[in-house]
């Protein structure tokens, strides 16, 4: 696993210093980002002992892992425009994913068995229906409705949609106080309907994806912008002084992301949530997110997710 850890390693390392520096810390010193290096990238996965015949064989034989990914959510899924690498939970989980298939994983060059496709909330369902990808990890909710359309591994994270503002505004203070007001959310999104049962009073303006409705926010042309709070908390990380989301006692959902995959690869989705149930024992979930959402300032959560098998 020695090509992973490393890839991981420079992948997590580079994500941690760009935060710090926009969060206005000056730099680590040598001995701190010696540690860290050190630390980033080890996770205990192993090959699964047993490889199920059908679509995980498939994907073996082929020898490479095609997953769908956002590119613009911090936190969740980001490419870093400096290294080109995609970090962020949602791509620790598909590493994570790809080591349980492969033993390794390795994301460049001829030998690569791990693929990040630019995903976004209005193509993903394609995307997994015309072969595009071999499934989507990102920021996707295990709704009912979606649980009859595609097999959903998971949720290997739980979270709740939120409302981001402005810094320095101080009317919208609840979901209530965006009646009337103009509220931003990524086309395609579940959030769209979501916000409509909440408040039928706000008016929904969907752009492309979420680093538009955030460019929208910042500059003036919406009031706010709703989704999940790990997505907005990923702005707010970026830009401290720009943005402010809501207090947590404001969610007003429940967003279990899933692995999403065709619908009837139940052996598929059974495989996944054995790997969910291994990362959860062996502590490789914790070690994920204290490269993503807790180098952020995020607290663990509690409880942690468990897979739904459904």
């Amino acid at each position: 696993m020695r090509a992973y850890r490393k890839a991981a390693a420079a992948i997590a390392a580079a994500g941690l210093m760009s935060l710090a520096a926009c969060s206005g810390e000056a730099s680590q010193d040598a001995e701190d980002q010696e540690s860290l290096e050190e630390s980033v990238g080890t996770y205990s996965l192993e090959q699964a002992a047993e490889i199920p015949a059908g679509y995980i064989q498939d994907i073996q034989d082929k020898g490479v892992l095609t997953v769908g990914v956002k590119f613009d959510q911090p936190l969740i899924g980001q490419k870093n425009t400096a290294t080109g690498k995609i970090e962020g939970f949602d791509a620790e989980i598909a590493r994570l994913f790809a080591t349980y298939i492969f033993g390794e994983v390795v994301e460049e060059g001829d030998d690569a068995n791990l693929v990040f496709v630019e995903t976004t909330s209005q193509n993903r369902e394609t995307y997994i229906n015309d072969g595009t990808v071999d499934a989507v990890i990102a920021s996707y909710s295990m709704y009912p409705e979606r649980l009859t359309q595609f097999e959903f591994g998971g949720p290997y994270f739980e979270t709740g949609q939120n409302v981001m503002v402005s810094a320095d505004n101080t009317d919208i203070n609840s979901v209530a106080d965006l009646a009337g007001k103009n509220v931003c959310i990524a086309e395609g999104s579940g959030s769209i309907a979501n916000l409509e049962a909440e408040n039928p009073d706000a008016v929904i303006t969907p752009l492309a994806d979420y680093a538009a409705c955030a460019e929208a926010l910042e500059n003036g042309q919406t009031d706010a912008v709703s989704t999940d709070e790990t997505i907005l908390y990923g702005f707010t990380v970026d830009k401290p002084d720009a943005f402010r989301v809501l207090d947590s006692s404001n969610i007003f959902t429940d967003e279990p992301y899933g692995v999403a995959m065709p619908l009837g690869e139940t052996d598929a989705r059974n495989f996944v949530n054995d790997m969910i149930d291994e990362i959860l024992a062996n502590g490789d979930w914790q070690k994920a997110f204290d490269l993503t959402f807790g180098a952020a300032g995020m607290p663990t959560p509690d409880p942690l997710p468990a897979p739904n098998r459904y």
